[in-house]
């Protein structure tokens, strides 16, 4: 059988945010040539200060996913992403399968949202004490410490990157001050929550000097990708970013 032009070790569906312009080429700088990425947009209109109608928008999101997943219709994917964090913590952890049931309606096997992508690195981290570096408004942050705390998770730290007007237009230096800030709070790792923050060119400066793991909503699902399209079969990234996560991950002893 010929193998396809594109997405032959692969094909991964997005659904992103309406003007969400960070987690698509985010994603992309993650994953290795042969796996190709499809998105498809969740309705809303967005303005400049992107916190005005933010509820009203991961109300639309949670109610119309099943829809939105389905507008892929019928493509051959093999696996589906939410590529939102503050609508899953609207949902609640308790509430999350159900969004994952709703992304089944694009017809992929595999489906994960950014903040399950979060919770399986963390797992295979083996870490449960997390600083969290977020772009929300203070009702967003509420929603998120509830989040994790359910989901099991200790809470070191909590810092709201300042003055966010758009979290599209969040500089790596901010990023990278807040990872700096958080080096000394006493988590076992740090998480910069939100798809729509650039969080790869701030994670690769910070990596070597880290004494613990810092990880993303983007970088997970880079991570998830990876590790579900390359069982059998490990694919690397190209990202450093990506790639400064695995050792701190502890390949599993061989058994018997």
């Amino acid at each position: 059988m010929t193998e396809p032009a594109y997405g032959w070790k692969g094909r991964v569906g997005l659904v992103v945010p309406p003007a969400n312009v960070v987690v698509e080429p985010e994603v992309a700088a993650m994953v290795p040539q042969g796996v190709s990425l499809h998105a498809t947009r969740l309705p809303g209109q967005v303005s400049e200060d992107t916190s005005i109608g933010l509820r009203e928008r991961f109300e639309g999101y949670n109610r119309t996913l099943a829809s939105s997943a389905n507008s892929f219709g019928g493509a051959s994917l093999t696996a589906l992403c939410l590529g939102v964090t503050g609508c899953c913590y609207m949902a609640g952890a308790g509430r999350e399968d159900k969004l994952l049931q709703d992304l089944r309606a694009g017809g992929a096997h595999h489906v994960i949202t950014a903040a399950r992508a979060i919770r399986l690195l963390l797992r295979a981290f083996g870490r449960q004490r997390v600083a969290l570096i977020t772009p929300y408004p203070a009702w967003v942050v509420d929603l998120a410490k509830t989040y994790w705390q359910a989901s099991g998770l200790e809470i070191a730290a909590i810092t709201p990157l300042p003055d966010v007007v758009s979290i599209y237009a969040i500089g790596t230096d901010r990023v990278v001050a807040a990872i700096r800030d958080l080096a000394g709070s006493g988590a076992e790792a740090i998480v910069v929550s939100g798809t729509g923050v650039a969080s790869l060119p701030a994670i690769e400066a910070v990596a070597d000097s880290m004494a613990v793991p810092v990880i993303s909503s983007n970088l997970s699902l880079g991570w998830w990708i990876l590790e579900t399209l390359g069982r059998g079969a490990p694919l690397e990234s190209p990202s450093p970013a990506l790639r400064s996560v695995y050792r701190w991950i502890e390949p599993p002893t061989a058994s018997g």
